[in-house]
């Protein structure tokens, strides 16, 4: 599992995608913004998978993400 952590969120999701998961779910820590519609405007603050960890395709990966700007 690389570090995605800092990532635009878009940027993140294609990433993990290439390495073949494909159960990618995005979270609100925004107060302000609660649902993540267009990743390309959020940044990832923190990832379900510890980075540098095995984890299977098929594990569900939730990345926390802010509103950008």
């Amino acid at each position: 599992m690389p570090n995605v952590v800092g990532t635009n969120a878009a940027v993140a999701q294609d990433q993990l995608q290439k390495l073949g998961f494909k159960k990618i779910e995005f979270g609100s820590a925004d107060k302000d913004h609660s649902v993540v519609l267009l990743p390309s405007n959020w940044t990832i603050t923190k990832q379900s998978a510890q980075a540098g960890t095995q984890v299977p395709t098929d594990t569900l990966i939730v990345l926390t993400c802010t509103k950008e700007g």
